[in-house]
C-alpha cells in the first residue's frame, strides 16, 4: 500500500510540474506572438502566425510568402507590421523609406546578431564582420576591406572556372541540375579569388572539403533555425553534425591565414603588380599587419580598433559563404529567365555575337566586355524580379517618423525587397520580364521617354532597385557579382 501512495504522489508531482511547464510555455508564447499596444500612428498589422503559416508550408517560397501576405498590404500603404518573438517588425516597400534606411545608418543600425543572440549557427560561423558591425567596429573592418575589394578585376580571372561552367550547360546530353553546377563555378571562382585555392567543384572532385563547405553554407540557411533560433542552443542529429562541420571549417580557413601569413612574412611587401593579381586574402592580412603596426583611423583621425586575427577570419567566411551562395542563385536565376525568354535570349546572343563572333571557345576580354555593358539590362532585371536577398534590416536606435507613422525605437525595419521591385508603381507589369527598363534614358525610344514622364514609373526611381542594399552599407562584392553574370551571359 506505502509503495502504491508513493507512486500516486509521485504521478501527482509529475503533473503539477507539467502543468507548470505549459503553463510557463503558454505564457512565453503568447508574451512572443501576441503584441502589445503600439502608437505608432496605425501601421498596417500581419499578424506572425499568418507569416509562420507560409513560412512553414511545404517547399515554402518567399516569393510565396511577399505575394500572398506582404505585397497586398504593402501595396496599398507601403509599410506593415508584425509582432514576432517579442519585437515589432516593420516592412516596407516604399523606395524614399529605404533611402532613409540605407542612409541613416546611425539611427537604422545593422542587428548585431552575434551579440543579439551568439549561439546561433551564423553567428558562430562568422560572428563580428563587416556586414555584422555597427559604428567604429564597422569603420575598422572598413579600413582593413575595402582596399581589397576596390582593385578591377580582369576577365581573365573568370576564364578558367566559367568556360569550364558554360562548357558543362552547353554540352550536356541529359538535363542538368543548373543550380548545382552554378554554386560548384562559385565555389570554384571564388575559392581562387579569394583564398588562391583551387576546390575542384566544378571537375566533381567530391571530398570531405567540398562537403563540409555544402553543410556550412546551406546550415545557415535552414528557415527553423532561422525562425526559431532557439533550437541552435541545444544542437542534435544533422545540426550537431552541421555545428562540427563548422568546426572543421573554421580550422580550414584559419589554416589558409597561417599560410598567407607565412608567404608574406617570407616575401615582404608586396609589389604593385603582385597586389594587383593577389588573391583577396593576401590584401586583407597586409592590410591587418598595417594597421597592427601602424593603426587605423577614421576620417576625423580618431584611431579605430583594431580587427582581431578572429574578426579576419570571419571576413573571410563571410566573403566566402555569401558571396558563394549569392552568386550561384543569381547565375541559376539569369539563366532560368533567358530560357523562359526566348525573345530576349535571340537578342542577347545576337548582340554578343557582334562583338565576339559566334566561336564555341570565344571569351570576351576586358575591351569587349565594356562594349558589352548593355547586357548589365538583362542582369538587372534578372536581379529585380529574383533579388537572392529577400530583405534588408535594422534596429532602430530611436524613434523615426515615416510618412504618417512613427516606429518605436528598438523596432526592427526590414525593406523588403521581392516587394519594393515587384511593386507597380515603380515598376509597371512587374512579373514581366522586361530589360529595357534599364536602358539608358539615351538609347530609349521617344515612345518611351514620353512614358517615363513620370518619375514614379521610371526604374530609376532613387532606392526602388537595391539588390546589394544602398549606401555605405552597400555589398562591398557587388561589382564582382555584376561582372561574373556579364560574362556568364557573354558564354552563354
Amino acid at each position: 500500500m506505502s509503495v502504491l501512495v508513493g507512486a500516486l504522489q509521485q504521478i501527482g508531482v509529475l503533473n503539477v510540474l507539467f502543468t507548470l511547464v505549459s503553463l510557463f510555455a503558454l505564457r512565453l508564447m503568447y508574451k512572443l506572438l501576441v503584441p502589445p499596444k503600439v502608437n505608432d500612428g496605425g501601421v498596417p498589422h500581419i499578424s506572425a502566425l499568418k507569416t509562420l503559416y507560409w513560412t512553414f508550408k511545404p517547399n515554402p517560397s518567399r516569393l510565396d510568402l511577399c505575394q500572398q501576405v506582404d505585397r497586398p498590404a504593402l501595396d496599398k500603404t507601403g509599410l506593415v507590421r508584425t509582432w514576432l518573438w517579442g519585437r515589432w517588425m516593420y516592412k516596407t516597400n516604399n523606395a524614399e523609406y529605404a533611402r532613409q534606411l540605407f542612409l541613416k545608418t546611425s539611427v537604422y543600425q545593422k542587428i548585431e546578431m552575434h551579440n543579439l543572440i551568439p549561439h546561433v549557427f551564423r553567428a558562430v560561423a562568422a560572428g563580428g564582420n563587416l556586414m555584422t558591425e555597427n559604428g567604429e567596429h564597422f569603420k575598422a573592418h572598413r579600413t582593413i576591406v575595402s582596399p581589397s575589394f576596390r582593385r578591377a578585376w580582369p576577365a581573365s580571372t573568370f576564364r578558367s572556372h566559367l568556360s569550364k561552367l558554360e562548357s558543362l550547360i552547353r554540352l550536356s546530353s541529359s538535363s542538368i541540375d543548373v543550380l548545382s553546377v552554378c554554386r560548384r563555378a562559385t565555389l570554384d571562382i571564388l575559392g581562387h579569388i579569394i583564398m588562391g585555392i583551387d576546390f575542384g567543384a566544378l571537375d566533381y572532385k567530391d571530398s570531405e572539403l567540398l562537403e563540409i563547405c555544402w553543410d556550412v553554407v546551406d546550415a545557415g540557411i535552414e528557415p527553423l533555425y532561422l525562425v526559431f533560433p532557439i533550437l541552435d542552443k541545444y544542437p542534435v542529429g544533422k545540426r550537431a553534425n552541421s555545428f562540427a562541420n563548422l568546426e572543421k571549417f573554421h580550422r580550414f580557413i584559419e589554416s589558409a591565414i597561417a599560410v598567407k601569413r607565412k608567404e608574406l612574412a617570407e616575401y615582404g611587401t608586396l609589389s604593385d603588380d603582385e597586389r594587383n593579381n593577389a588573391d583577396l586574402l593576401s590584401l586583407m592580412i597586409e592590410a591587418h599587419e598595417h594597421t597592427k603596426k601602424h593603426g587605423a583611423y577614421d576620417e576625423k583621425g580618431k584611431l579605430l580598433p583594431s580587427m582581431t586575427s578572429e574578426e579576419l577570419r570571419n571576413n573571410t567566411i563571410i566573403f566566402f559563404v555569401a558571396g558563394h551562395d549569392a552568386t550561384a542563385y543569381s547565375l541559376s536565376h539569369l539563366i532560368m529567365e533567358l530560357a523562359l525568354n526566348p525573345h530576349v535570349q535571340h537578342h542577347a546572343r545576337q548582340r554578343v555575337i557582334s562583338v565576339l563572333g559566334d566561336s564555341p571557345d570565344a571569351f570576351p576580354t576586358d575591351e569587349q566586355l565594356a562594349e558589352l555593358a548593355d547586357l548589365d539590362m538583362i542582369v538587372k532585371e534578372s536581379l529585380r524580379k529574383n533579388s537572392v536577398v529577400s530583405d534588408v534590416r535594422r534596429v532602430l536606435s530611436e524613434p523615426v517618423t515615416l510618412g504618417p507613422y512613427t516606429l518605436p525605437k528598438g523596432s526592427w525595419v526590414m525593406v523588403d525587397l521581392w516587394a519594393m521591385q515587384h511593386n507597380p508603381e515603380y515598376f509597371p507589369d512587374p512579373d514581366k520580364f522586361i530589360p529595357e527598363r534599364f536602358a539608358e534614358p539615351s538609347s530609349r525610344s521617344s515612345a518611351d521617354a514620353d512614358a517615363d514622364a513620370d518619375a514614379q514609373s521610371h526604374p530609376r526611381v532613387p532606392f526602388s532597385w537595391a539588390p546589394f542594399s544602398e549606401g555605405s552599407r552597400k555589398c562591398i562584392g557587388h561589382k564582382f557579382a555584376l561582372l561574373t553574370q556579364r560574362i556568364m551571359l557573354a558564354l552563354l
